[in-house]
């Protein structure tokens, strides 16, 4: 499917591949133009649009100015930064019982498709900046 992507598509990706640290769109925008300085702020977002769609990056955070892109579209869950609101991904794997991620789903209405655990609390470039 990558082999179908326009050049400014492929930099978007790229991007959202390089990067640990789930960027905004706004993020996603100023590092392509390191390479793509033509590139418009609107073209990104649509980009960001159509990978979403066509199942090669995933939106946290939909509907605001804070959405963050994940070029990891496997299951694996995040924590979240409380202080400067980045996401990251938890590198160790989090298991719990399916009969008990089922339970929570049915205790709340809703039939489960997928699941994603997240952590809050302050990164550590916020906790180092907290200790200063």
């Amino acid at each position: 499917m990558e082999e179908i992507l326009t050049a400014n598509a492929r930099a978007v990706l790229n991007v959202l591949r390089e990067s640990e640290r789930h960027p905004t769109a706004q993020e996603v925008y100023d590092r392509v133009r390191l390479t793509r300085p033509r590139i418009g702020l609107a073209t990104v977002y649509r980009i960001l649009g159509q990978l979403e769609r066509q199942g090669m990056i995933k939106v946290w955070g939909y509907g605001s100015e804070r959405a963050r892109y994940d070029a990891r579209t496997h299951r694996h869950d995040h924590a979240y930064c409380t202080t400067c609101g980045v996401l990251l991904d938890i590198p160790v794997e989090i298991v719990l019982p399916r009969e008990t991620l089922e339970q929570a789903a049915r205790a709340a209405g809703i039939v489960m498709g997928s699941h994603e655990i997240r952590m809050y609390g302050q990164c550590r470039a916020c906790q180092a900046r907290s200790n200063v």
